[in-house]
This record gives structure tokens, sequence and C-alpha cells, in this order.
């Protein structure tokens, strides 16, 4: 028995050399690397494609990627983010850099250890994964160079072309695919690989459905079961429906549904797309029996975001708007829901409340989608942060305008109306607080009903939840305070009503006292009341001036113009100041001229000339009975570039002659507001600080809601404006 142990060890001594070609050698070293080293890489590096599979989030409003990688075809979120499966992937790479060094037998040039090849292969796509594109791409040209008669270098090839392909080297790509599918030794997977590749690389070139769908055929022709092929099947059909041959697209998510060893949350999505191939077709109870179907399914509670979804959008296709919201919201606030589906759901919540011109309520939801969105280069993203920006100053402005209307109507109410306000305020909140409580109570029940343990457990203070909160309750009242103060125990003895901190400045002595009040009484509101001619007078002007900055809005931003017209005419009832009249009368008689109503808009040019006619509007409206003169971008850019640089060069006189003809020609241009700011400077240069102010309050006036405009507020409330010298 020693001698037998003696002479294995021997063996294996003599073996374990890498630079002895020698058929011992050769086997020992190929067995170690294929079964040890090699194998456990080649683990890891399945567990790292089956994360990528099924941690993946597809977003299934657009044509999918081929692969599912989340840094492909520029849809990475963040270019150092950590790629799925990288641990295993790594890994990989460690255990195939180990085979090579450890078990590469490079005897004068050739390599005599035939599982090398396959090292460095697993290394390279490892890095291929792990986003080392540069580096992945160096070890395929090594295999291909040092080992042309591999049984692997047409798989080799393939990666090396879909490396290219993913380093913008397209062409190489393609190139390099093509000439390998001429190749009759292929088998069905590599094949289906290459023209794999192929869509890849189509894919990344705009305008190239037609070749897309090709290879897409072509590889579902070469091997038509697994992941690979359930995945290129769902895209064929996302291609075939976006050219709008919905025929060849219903047959392709049907061949998704019925593929052997197909990836399940693609038959769920296939199933929903032929839903969307025919939504338009009224066949509303039909498709509500699949869905519901669906969502009755056990298996199917990780998609119910999606479903829900699809619910919703089958109900917009009815015009059931009302069921339509409710479903896009339980979509969106769904746990089943990922990333992609909430993104998708508040666009169309935001969507539906802006149709509607709920513009509050549509830039609420256009804020979370910019909130959860992960995806910041994303054109979606892109075009919805720009959405709800251009709503910003429109949703301020209405929240003002509702405020100060508030403001100024309880300001107005009689004695007896107010108290009955106030009273159903109050009701409201007691009745709140009712249902609050009574909602905490029937949790607690259920809670104590679930507990189990002794006979009579709920005799016992642990055991019982309401009596624990009720001691949490009763400590609260008697040892927490929110606020410090002298003499904190004995107060807090004593508090046995809801109280509100409130903080009022002593005229004696200038320090903060502090007072409780009670929010259930209607002393607490009516005393807070203030009536002062001065507020009143600045509330007023406040309003006023939000109502006209939302009728410009709504005609200049939003081109709504029943609902630039709604909001001019009440600022007109409110009897607004002289400035901002003739600024309504102006742009009431623009909006009534491109509607075509002779009637209102030479009402409002009378308006004008009756009472006001010497100011610029009036002007405006009398240059205005003929067409306004249409100029190309490239002139009034021209225009103003040429006014500004004379204004730099201190030639005043030039630019005011040019000035006149700009602001009488390019009135309704994008540079309207610009040409105005200039003129500001222009006439401040010759006349002084009071010219520029009044320029300046007509450009508030005639471009409310632009950057220029909120200029001059700040330049009108600086002290520091231009004065001849400047």
């Amino acid at each position: 028995m020693k001698h037998f142990i003696l002479y294995i060890s021997i063996f294996f001594l003599f073996s374990c050399s890498t630079s002895k070609d020698n058929f011992v050698n050769r086997q020992y070293h190929a067995l170690i690397t294929k079964y040890n080293v090699l194998y456990n890489g080649k683990l890891a590096f399945e567990k790292g494609l089956e994360q990528v599979e099924n941690t993946y989030q597809d977003n299934f409003s657009e044509v999918l990627p081929i692969e599912p990688f989340s840094f492909y075809a520029g849809q990475e979120i963040n270019d150092d983010s950590e790629p799925i499966g990288q641990l295993n992937f790594q890994r990989a790479e460690e255990k195939a850099v180990k085979a090579i060094q450890k078990h590469s037998m490079l005897i004068g040039g050739e390599e005599r250890n035939p599982q090398t090849d396959e090292a460095y292969l697993l290394m390279a796509k490892s890095r291929y994964y792990t986003k080392r594109f540069g580096p992945a791409l160096e070890a395929f040209e090594y295999i291909i160079k040092n080992y042309p008669r591999a049984s692997l270098i047409y798989e080799t090839v393939v990666w090396r072309a879909k490396t290219n392909i993913h380093i913008d080297n397209v062409e190489f790509g393609k190139k390099a695919l093509k000439q390998l599918l001429k190749s009759p030794n292929l088998t069905a997977k590599l094949r289906q690989e290459a023209e794999i590749g192929l869509v890849m690389a189509y894919q990344k070139t705009p305008d190239s459905l037609d070749l897309v769908a090709k290879h897409l055929e072509a590889s579902l022709e070469a091997f038509s079961k697994g992941f690979k092929a359930s995945r290129a099947a769902f895209v064929l059909g996302q291609v075939y429906q976006k050219k709008g041959m919905i025929l060849d697209s219903d047959k392709a998510f049907d061949k998704v549904v019925g593929m052997k060893n197909g990836v399940y949350k693609l038959k769920v999505n296939a199933q929903l797309e032929k839903i969307n191939n025919h939504i338009d077709e009224y066949y509303t109870k039909e498709f509500l029996e699949k869905v519901n179907h669906l969502i009755k399914a056990t298996k199917n509670r990780k998609y119910l975001g999606q479903l829900l979804y699809e619910k919703a959008l089958i109900y917009h296709a009815a015009d059931s708007m009302v069921l339509a919201k409710k479903y896009f919201t339980e979509s969106a606030h769904s746990l089943r829901s990922n990333v992609n589906q909430k993104v998708l759901s508040y666009e169309k919540l935001g969507d539906l409340s802006y149709d509607l011109k709920k513009y509050v309520e549509a830039k609420s939801y256009y804020d979370s989608l910019v909130d959860i969105s992960t995806n910041k280069k994303s054109r979606r993203y892109i075009k919805i942060k720009r959405k709800s920006n251009s709503l910003s100053k429109i949703v301020s402005t209405l929240k003002s305008a509702t405020e100060n209307d508030s403001l100024l109507k309880i300001a107005a109410m009689k004695k007896d109306d107010l108290e009955l306000f106030f009273q159903n305020h109050i009701n409201k909140i007691k009745e709140q607080e009712k249902q609050a409580r009574l909602k905490e109570l029937r949790l607690l029940a259920a809670q104590n009903k679930s507990v189990g343990g002794f006979q009579n457990k709920n005799d016992w203070y642990f055991y019982n939840a309401m009596q624990r909160v009720n001691g949490k309750e009763e400590f609260k009242k008697l040892w927490k305070t929110n606020y410090k103060q002298l003499n904190w125990f004995a107060q807090s003895l004593n508090r046995n009503k809801i109280r509100k901190e409130v903080k009022v400045n002593s005229d004696v002595d200038n320090v903060d006292v502090k007072k409780d009040v009670d929010i259930h009484s209607l002393a607490y509101y009516t005393n807070s009341i203030n009536r002062k001619p001065q507020f009143l007078d600045s509330i007023t002007q406040s309003r006023n001036l939000n109502y006209y900055e939302l009728g410009n809005a709504y005609y200049s931003q939003l081109s709504e113009k029943e609902l630039a017209i709604n909001q001019l005419d009440k600022l007109l009832a409110f009897n607004p100041t002289n400035d901002l009249k003739i600024g309504t009368y102006y742009k009431l008689y623009k909006i009534y001229s491109e509607e075509k109503n002779t009637n209102k808009s030479s009402y409002y040019k009378n308006k004008l000339e009756q009472e006001f006619p010497n100011s610029t509007f009036t002007k405006l409206v009398n240059n205005q009975n003929t067409y306004p003169i249409k100029e190309s971008v490239e002139d009034y850019v021209a225009c103003y570039e040429a006014i500004y640089t004379l204004y730099k060069n201190d030639e005043i006189d030039q630019a005011e002659e040019e000035m006149k003809f700009a602001t009488e020609t390019y009135t309704d241009t994008p540079l309207a507001a610009k040409f105005l700011l200039l003129n500001a400077y222009i006439v401040a240069k010759q006349k002084g600080e009071d010219a520029f102010k009044k320029l300046l309050k007509n450009l508030k006036l005639r471009h409310p809601n632009t950057e220029e405009a909120i200029k001059a507020t700040a330049l009108l409330k600086s002290k520091l404006t231009p004065s001849k010298d400047q």
C-alpha cells in the first residue's frame, strides 16, 4: 500500500509540469482544466446569464433590444453602473485566468492543452458581460489568431462581431457575420447566434426595420426553442406591429405564446400585445375577460402592474376615462410594478389630466415620473421633463390665483356666512378624526383576534393591543412634549385638548410668546382673518396679475384660446388697473382676430382707441389692419444680432433706428420679448432711468411669462438701472 501511494505521488509530481509535451502531461492538464477550474468557471458564467435573463427590466412600450443588457444600444442608465450579474461573471473570468496560468501548455509556439482555447473564450465572454469590451475584443482576437483550427472558432467569430457592434464598429461586425453565415459547417445554434448578431447591428441603425425583421425570421428558422428564440419572436412581433403589419405581428406573438421552453414573462406580454394590436376595434368585453383571467392566475402576480395598465388601456380606448384613470393609478401604485411600468402609468395619468386641462394634476403626475425614472437619458424622460417644466409657471400662477381668490372671498363674507363656512370646515376635521380612530380600532380588534397565547390573554396588558396603544397615548399626554418650555412637567399635566403651537411677536419686549390654540374653535379661524384695506389691495392686485399671466400663458404657451379668453374676461370683470386693462384688450383683440370673429375683435380695438388712444398697444392694433409680415427665422435672428452689435459698439442712434423697424415687423416672432428688452436698454442710454422703467413695465405686460419678463421684474426691483452714460 505504501509503495502504491508512493507511485501515485511520483506520477502526479511528474505530470504537473506544463513544459513537458507527453501524453500523461497533456491528459492530466486537460482533465484538471475541464473538470475542475473551467467547470466551476462555466457554472459561475451560467449563473450570471440566468441573473441577466431574470433581472433585466424590459421596457415593453418600445421595441426590445435583442439582448437583455442594461448597457445595450444606448439603454444604459449610468455609465458607471454595475452590470447585471457582475460578481458571477468576474468569478468566471478569475477561473478562466487561473486555468490559463496554471494549465496552459504552450510548447514550441503551439498550445498542447486542448482546453486552453475554451478558457480564453470563457474569459472573453465574461469580460463582454461586464462591459469591458476592449479587453474582451483582445481575447477574441487572440483566440482567432492562435487557435484557427479550434472547434470553437466559429463561435469566437460571432462573439468578436458582437463586441465590435457594441463599440460602434457596426460595419465590421455586419461584414464578419454575413461572411460567417455563408459557411455550411455552422450548427443551428451558431447560425441563430449569427443572425441575432446582425439584428443587434441593424437595431443600432435607424430605418432598418425590414432588415431587422428579415434576420429575426432567419434566426427563428435556424433554432426555434429557448430563451433567445422566445425573445427573437417577441421582438419580431413588435417590429411588425411598428410597421403596421398586424396579422404578421399576431403570428409572431402566437409563436411566443406556444414556444417550448420559452420565457414566461414574454408569453404574458405577447398576449397583451395581441390585445393592443386590436384595441381600437372595440372588443372591450372580450379583451377585459382575457386580462381578468390573467390577473386571477397566481403565477401572474409579479405582472400585476402590467396587467392593470393593460386594463386601463382597454377602458381608455373605449372612452371610459374614469375607469381608465382608476386602473392607471392602481398600476402606478402597485408594489408589483417595476420602474418602467410606473413611468408608463404616470405618463398616461399626466396625459389624461393634461387633455382635461387639469394642469396642476398633470404636472404632479409628470413630476412623479421624473422623480422615479432611472434612465435620465431616455427620450421619454427628456420629453416629460420639458413638459413638466413648461407647466411650472402656469401651475404656480394657478395656485397663487386660487389662494388669492379664497382670501378675498373669505374677507368679503358676512359674519353668519363666515361662521357657517368655518363650522363646516371644523365638522369635516372632526369627521376625518373620527374615521381615522374607527379605522385604528378595527385594526386593533383584528390584531387582538389574531393574537395566540393564554386563554385569558386579553386580560393582560401586553397581550391586548388596544390597551397597549391607549397606554402609550396616556404616557405621551403625561410625559412627552413637542416643544421645550419652562416648568414643562407641570404644564404637561394640564394638556387635555388638541393644541397647535403659534408664535406671536410681542410689541413690548420683542420676545416670542407661545399660545395654545384649538383648531376646533370658530374663534381660531375668524380671528385670523385680515381685513385691513392695505392687505386686501395687495391681494387684489396680485390676483389680477395672476389672471393676466394665466390668460397670456394659455394663449401663447398652450394655444388654449378658450381658456385664455375665459381668464381675461374674468380679469376685466374685476375692473383692473389701466396697465392690465390695456394688455387685456390687446390680447383679446388678437385672439378674436385669429378666430376670424370680426365683431369681437372690432369691439376690443374700439376699446383701445377710445380709452387708450396713445398707448403702444393701440398703435400695434392700427398697424395690423393687414396680415402680419411673415419673416423667416434667419431674418429676425440676423436683425436682432445686428442691433445688439450696434448697441455694444455704442452706436445708439443707428441701433434706435433699426429697432423701430424691428419692433413693428417682428411683433409675433419668438424673439419679440428680446427685441423689447434690448429696446429698453437702447432707450435707457438716451433718456435715462424713467424711460427704461416704463419700457420694462410694457415688456412685462406684453410678454409676462418669458425669461425677459422675469429679468425686467428683477431690474425694476433693483436700484441699479441703466443711465444715459451706461
